[in-house]
């Protein structure tokens, strides 16, 4: 088959783990692609090593299957966060390549709940079949990659020592509306904890960095925090990397009332909070050295019965694939 990844809206230049969002997907699609030379293969928006990402229209209609690694998409369909500017620029490239997505079949890698089929059947008209491989439809989401890919940053010294706990709490990410986020990370940052902020911060909250996609940059700046909030949005069955990026830096996650419902992630009902008030309370525990070691401990052994192999994910990523292609 002729097959093409397409980021739509911002490129991705994959080199490796832990430097994009959807690094847990890149990983195994790079590893797929090598176990499945029968295929022929080309890029939209994306490149493997050195070469810089090139939107290339022709490559989108030689295709017979189009890869979407997603990722906010809902934010260019009437989120209040995206710059008009931004926008008309996208939609422009737009135009040229949506035509050729008629009669394909589209496989979508889904890391964002308001990313969804009917929204891009709503604005790519005629796609033949849509397959959606979703991040939590691996055992303890797909980005338990990420708690294998992190583990790869630690220094063994300060692994043999201690990592000093100087800040209470950490938050990383975009604010989406909805579950009360904006509101809690404000009452938080206003709360007596200490708090280092990064990306997206609501108004009136001093964030301590913008974004930061790479964590090589990004792990020194979280790896002194006792603990986080995960939020979820839209439904309440979703889990998110949050979770797993905390427990593999050495922190602990709290989960915000609702988050993972089946409990897929094995979440202690310590974890789980349902107001600011109630996180702070629990946050402040944490000074207590020996409470929070024996804590996160705990957790991540929880977590490590939900989460497999890097080689376990493969298998999975590989059968979720074929099956888009109507392989199996």
């Amino acid at each position: 088959m002729k097959i093409t990844i397409a980021r739509i809206r911002s490129n991705v230049k994959y080199n490796g783990p832990l430097e994009t969002v959807l690094d847990s997907f890149f990983e195994n699609y790079v590893k797929w692609m090598k176990a499945n030379p029968q295929h022929e293969y080309r890029t939209y928006n994306v490149s493997f090593g050195k070469d810089r990402p090139k939107r290339i229209p022709e490559n989108i209609e030689w295709a017979d299957v189009i890869i979407i690694p997603s990722d906010s998409e809902f934010r260019y369909h009437g989120e209040l966060q995206m710059n008009p500017k931004d926008l008309a620029k996208s939609e422009s490239h737009m135009e040229k390549i949506i035509p050729f997505f008629e009669g394909k079949t589209v496989i979508m890698w889904r890391s964002d709940r308001g990313d969804t089929e009917e929204l891009y059947r709503s604005f790519i008209p005629n796609i033949k079949k849509f397959v959606t491989i979703d991040e939590i439809d691996f055992p303890g989401n797909i980005h338990g990659m990420k708690y294998h890919f992190i583990q790869t940053l630690k220094n063994p010294l300060a692994e043999l020592i201690g990592t000093e706990k100087t800040t209470d709490f950490c938050y990383w990410g975009r604010m989406k509306h909805g579950n009360d986020r904006e509101k809690t990370i404000r009452q938080i940052y206003r709360s007596e904890l200490s708090s280092t902020l990064i990306g997206g911060m609501p108004s009136g909250v001093e964030r301590k960095s913008p974004w930061i996609k790479d964590w090589k940059q990004l792990y020194p700046l979280l790896e002194t925090a006792r603990c986080t909030l995960c939020f979820n949005w839209i439904s309440e069955t979703a889990t998110t990397s949050r979770y797993i990026e905390a427990l593999a830096v050495g922190m602990i996650p709290f989960v915000w009332r609702q988050y993972d419902i089946n409990n897929t992630y094995r979440i202690d009902d310590f974890q789980r909070v349902s107001s600011s008030e109630e996180f702070v309370e629990k946050a402040l525990q944490l000074r207590n050295k020996d409470f929070f070691e024996t804590k996160l401990e705990e957790f991540k052994d929880n977590y490590k019965k939900a989460l497999v192999s890097e080689s376990q994910y493969f298998k999975l990523f590989s059968k979720k694939m074929n099956f888009g292609l109507d392989l199996l």
